[in-house]
């Protein structure tokens, strides 16, 4: 089978995300770099559960289908960011439930706590795009963009988009950003999270600098 490798790669990772309610169903999708001017991406309308390694899509940077299954619908968002940020390797999209939560508020969030600051927080929402419109990656490629150290963006009453140095990355950033969301949440429920302070994020930074 062509692309084994990478498609393992990407399977091993969507199984993980679904395992932890990341994506669901068949929502949410997931990519990595194939090789010079290839992505491989979670096919369009296909249960994760029930996905197999040829179903991967291969597609490349305009799109186009070269192997495997019908794309994701939210492959031109995919592919700029691809396009445009050359050290991106890995993307994850999700529609995890505190995600989507606060996209849906759209107002940006602080740092609150380790897991958001290593996303790169405070998150910001990026205004309103159609899914699988190339505005919809307009919007992410700009942000993204204007803050050099951001590895996730909320998309505004959508879900979010984490980036990363490579696939196991980008998952990571992910997941840590849900949590983040999650106890966030949980905070503003029973009081007033308070941010952390620039004095604390120096320190944090200078311990884990090292």
């Amino acid at each position: 089978m062509k692309y084994q490798s990478i498609r393992k790669q990407l399977f091993e990772t969507v199984i993980k995300a679904n395992e932890v309610d990341l994506i669901r169903m068949s929502a949410g999708n997931i990519s990595t770099r194939a090789g010079e001017g290839l992505v491989a991406i979670t096919p369009s309308g296909v249960e994760y559960r029930q996905m197999k390694l040829e179903d991967i899509s291969i597609v490349d940077l305009e799109g186009n289908l070269i192997d495997g299954l019908t794309p994701s619908s939210e492959t031109p968002m995919h592919t700029a960011i691809y396009k445009n940020l050359s050290e991106v390797e890995g993307i994850c999209h999700t529609h995890s439930s505190y995600a989507i939560t606060f996209a849906m508020l759209g107002e940006e969030i602080p740092v609150v706590n380790i897991e958001l600051m290593a996303c790169g927080a405070p998150i910001p929402v990026a205004p309103w795009a159609c899914p699988g419109t190339d505005k919809a990656g307009e919007v992410t490629v700009e942000l993204f963009k204007s803050h050099p150290d951001l590895k996730v963006v909320l998309l505004r009453n959508h879900g979010l988009v984490s980036i990363g140095k490579d696939l196991d990355h980008a998952f990571a950033m992910a997941f840590n950003a849900e949590v983040g969301f999650q106890a966030y949440h949980q905070a503003i429920m029973v009081g007033k999270p308070q941010p952390l302070t620039e004095t604390q994020l120096a320190e944090i930074k200078t311990i884990y600098g090292k």
